[in-house]
């Protein structure tokens, strides 16, 4: 019998894992990989300021690159802000994260089930079943446990990715590249880790076609020329956060709530953040010995005090982009904003009146789930053009 058990070793399970031992709390942390870090399914890549917040300083074997720069490219168009930005060794990165619990660490163990009784919860692995009072679901995109549990309204939109790792490439090593297409409805990344490799991949919402396949031809179409020394694939969560993150003996945090930016596609930072609070709740919740979702929820207040004003742009841009990609507008969609407004909207959660304003009355004309799309969608990018003459650049917050 644990007091915790933690589902998932990735960034968010091993942040609530560091702080659950700081609290000199019982509990195991398990995951379904065979090794810490691998295998690898993203761009690697966290905000410099963010990652110093919790670290204290950048200067670790597993931080590749620093990065000043981030160019958007569509068409004849060129769009760039300024944000440093940290490029990992990810794998490297997750295996420092566990040192400090690697003694509380189970892997090859995978969570099949998990039942939530009166006075303790049951995670059924493999042969056994473990017990526990509490448990933190972190466990990435599945979301079985919570539609059984009613906290999904409804499947999370995905994005599919592929990508890896490359070296002998040809950019800048100061710039992060952002390639849009909107005849895939995606774009293509490409991370420098240093001046000979890079991190480079393509994600895109419509999951029906061949990733694989657009990836390898928009290298061609963009003319980058590296060797691939590895390849990953995985699916990022990009409609927000779950309806509910808690229930009774349950806190759920990074991927497994959908905490993730749905516009960019970060999420290390957001498992960070989330797995630190879902575990300082846990730590009351085991210390008072109270285990029911009202007293839970005060970690999704938390949480939403922390990063919710990014999860919503997050929401309101991808929205937009999916709008805009589907009536042939991403020119105008990147051409409005200034650079701040770029910069502050992707993030730090401000979004333009203007923006926010288009979004609403694609919500309201339901045009985000029309496949053939009317007038009006020319008329509202119209508009977002005109409240841009008026507006003269104003970022209103909130």
């Amino acid at each position: 019998m644990y007091d915790i058990i933690i589902i998932g070793a990735g960034p968010a399970g091993l942040a609530a894992a560091r702080e659950l031992k700081k609290a000199n709390i019982n509990f195991l942390i398990i995951d379904s990989k065979k090794e810490i870090g691998l295998p690898l399914r993203c761009g690697e890549g966290i905000r410099e300021k963010e990652f110093i917040e919790f670290f204290k300083h950048k200067n670790y074997y597993f931080v590749k690159n620093t990065i000043n720069i981030h160019e958007i490219y569509y068409k004849d168009l060129t769009r760039t802000f300024k944000e440093n930005f940290l490029e990992l060794d990810r794998a490297e990165f997750e295996k420092w994260l566990a040192k400090p619990i690697k003694n509380h660490l189970r892997l090859s163990t995978t969570c099949q089930d998990l039942k939530i009784k009166e006075n303790l919860i049951e995670i059924k692995i493999n042969k056994e079943i473990l017990t526990a009072k509490l448990a933190i679901l972190a466990y990435g995109c599945n979301f079985n446990i919570q539609k059984k549990l009613n906290l999904v309204k409804k499947q999370p939109n995905m994005v599919l990715g592929y990508g890896g790792i490359f070296k002998n490439h040809n950019f800048e090593e100061n710039k992060f590249y952002y390639f849009f297409d909107p005849k895939h409805l995606g774009y293509l990344w490409a991370f420098p880790k240093d001046k000979k490799t890079a991190n480079i991949g393509f994600g895109a919402f419509n999951t029906n076609k061949n990733t694989k396949k657009i990836f390898k031809k928009l290298l061609k179409r963009y003319k980058i020329n590296a060797k691939q020394l590895s390849e990953y694939a995985g699916i990022v969560p990009c409609s927000g956060p779950i309806k509910k993150t808690y229930a009774d003996r349950l806190l759920i945090c990074g991927n497994a709530a959908g905490q993730v930016h749905a516009f960019s596609g970060e999420g290390i930072y957001y498992g960070l953040v989330s797995g630190k609070l879902a575990a300082k709740t846990a730590v009351k919740a085991v210390k008072q010995n109270i285990f029911n979702d009202n007293f839970l929820k005060q970690y999704e207040k938390e949480w939403k005090k922390k990063i919710g004003k990014n999860m919503k742009a997050g929401i309101i841009a991808s929205e937009l982009l999916y709008l805009a990609f589907k009536n042939k507008e991403i020119k105008s969609l990147f051409k409005q904003p200034t650079e701040k407004e770029l910069r502050e909207m992707m993030l730090y959660g401000i979004v333009p009146l203007r923006a926010r304003f288009v979004w609403k009355l694609a919500k309201i004309f339901n045009l985000l789930e029309k496949k053939e799309l009317p007038l009006i969608v020319k008329i509202i990018y119209n508009i977002y053009k005109l409240i841009k003459k008026d507006e003269k650049s104003k970022v209103p917050k909130g």
